[in-house]
């Protein structure tokens, strides 16, 4: 080998030659591990999969923290043009629903792309919408990949079919384009800005932050408390609530009966929320009515700067369906007990001067699934209402790997001793979730009567949002 005098070659760099399989040395180059990453998404069996998960961990430059990366660069999407795309998503129930993919200039699909989750204003269809949205954001809107789906649920009160819309939407539009997990926001206009509140409540964990405007909390504030159960589910996702003085629209409550306009709504919101210490940015535009809203820029473009929390330390997730158990490392495998289905469950007996909607509420409450969680140190504290099945899965951010760990659950151990990280665990999950941020290792499955055992990568559970309807 020739070096030039005036440049010579550093004995790290030669080591690095020699270890690559140079001429001098016959040792074989390490196989490439965004290849080996590509043959385990080709697999087309079990078998096959923990083949190439093997091969995966046993790469000499593999790492934990290196996964992520690899994923993001091996996983094979498929090309896809710049512009305006239709996608169409099953969504369970036999049915389905239209998506308006909106893929900028200089897409590419080796890298990770912010998601903007439109959903559209009654009377306009998803598709107007995903321009008006590009519109709006100008320049702006080559950075971010657009999604704009025909959707039916906006509120907890949904009638049926309770199909999981939108989760199968997100799902579906990660597989086909190559989505940032950690940057999803819905965003939405009136009908749209309660569905905004929606996705963000429902699917926290999978949202960074979310825009909601001309529209109001998914639940009417009022005297009946019961949106006071709901709204601790964004306490890790920052929302941007914004609304016109002069919003004469009607906001309904639990009884169906008006419970104010949307302005006189949301400042009954604004005033509840102040002491909760929950991220929301309430804001009322002076003169704004409900078809000429114009907040300030300001806000909308810090959410979308927001990424997703990751495994925080405290959180509580109440739901209505079990395809919405999920809430970052807790999750709901099946349904227990009474459930608000339709028709819904019969009022119990009035209480004396008791309002109606003050009824229903304390009918409904009981049947809302639970989930809470806590992590000091290694101790992981769980409790469950209506909830069987659960996984607690654990990250390289949710534990100390070379500690044993404790699972608490409704206040029993169910848990105690080591866990180890496992890649074929990681990539099962990863494969399930389309997720690449953050990394699930090990997962500790819990069922309805407390006996908890260690996932593993063959006989990984679902989402929760897969898990057939009860």
């Amino acid at each position: 080998m020739m070096v030039h005098p005036m440049r010579p070659v550093s004995l790290v760099a030669l080591c690095g030659l020699l270890a690559a399989g140079s001429g001098l040395v016959g040792a074989p180059a390490a196989e490439d591990p965004v290849a080996l990453v590509r043959s385990y998404f080709a697999a087309t069996d079990a078998t096959g999969r923990e083949a190439a998960a093997a091969r995966i961990a046993s790469h000499p430059d593999y790492r934990p923290s290196r996964l992520r990366d690899w994923l993001h660069a091996g996983f094979p999407f498929e090309p896809i043009a710049f512009g305006f795309q239709e996608l169409r998503v099953d969504v369970g129930e036999g049915e389905t629903r239209s998506v308006t993919l909106v893929v900028p200039p200089g897409y590419r699909p080796d890298r990770a792309w912010p998601l903007l989750y439109a959903l559209h204003p009654s009377g306009v269809p998803a598709a107007r919408w995903a321009r008006q949205v590009e519109q709006t954001l100008g320049r702006r809107a080559r950075e971010f990949v657009i999604a704009s789906p025909e959707y039916e649920q906006n509120y907890i009160a949904a009638k049926p079919p309770f199909v999981p819309e939108h989760p199968a939407i997100l799902d579906a539009v990660a597989r086909r384009v190559h989505v940032a997990a950690d940057r999803v926001y819905p965003y939405g206009y009136s009908k749209g800005g309660f569905g905004a509140w929606f996705v963000t409540l429902y699917y926290a964990d999978r949202v960074a932050g979310a825009v909601a405007m001309a529209a109001g909390f998914d639940v009417a504030p009022g005297p009946d408390g019961f949106w006071k159960l709901l709204v601790p589910n964004v306490a890790h996702t920052p929302v941007f609530n914004t609304w016109g003085e002069k919003d004469p629209l009607i906001v309904r409550g639990l009884d169906e009966k008006p419970a104010g306009t949307f302005a006189e709504s949301n400042r009954l919101f604004d005033r509840e929320v102040s002491g909760m210490g929950l991220p929301i940015v309430n804001l009322e535009v002076p003169g704004g009515r409900h078809n000429n809203l114009a907040p300030p820029a300001q806000p909308i473009v810090d959410i979308l700067a927001e990424r997703r929390e990751t495994d925080p330390k405290r959180i509580a997730h109440t739901f209505r369906h079990l395809h919405q158990a999920s809430c970052y490392w807790l999750e709901g495998l099946s349904w227990v007990g009474e459930s608000w289905g339709d028709p819904p469950p019969p009022l119990l007996p009035a209480r004396e001067g008791e309002p109606e909607a003050q009824r229903i509420a304390r009918t409904l409450e009981p049947r809302l699934g639970r989930l809470t969680g806590t992590i000091d140190g290694q101790v992981i504290r769980v409790t469950r209402r209506h909830v069987g099945d659960l996984v607690v899965w654990l990250g390289d951010r949710t534990i100390e790997w070379n500690r044993p760990v404790t699972l608490d659950v409704d206040g029993v151990t169910v848990f105690t001793g080591p866990v180890t990280r496992d890649p074929a665990v990681a990539l099962a999950r990863a494969r399930a979730t389309m997720d690449f941020e953050v990394l699930r290792f090990a997962g500790i499955q819990v069922n309805a009567s407390g006996t908890a055992s260690l996932v593993s990568a063959n006989a990984l559970p679902g989402p929760a949002w897969r898990q057939p309807a009860r």
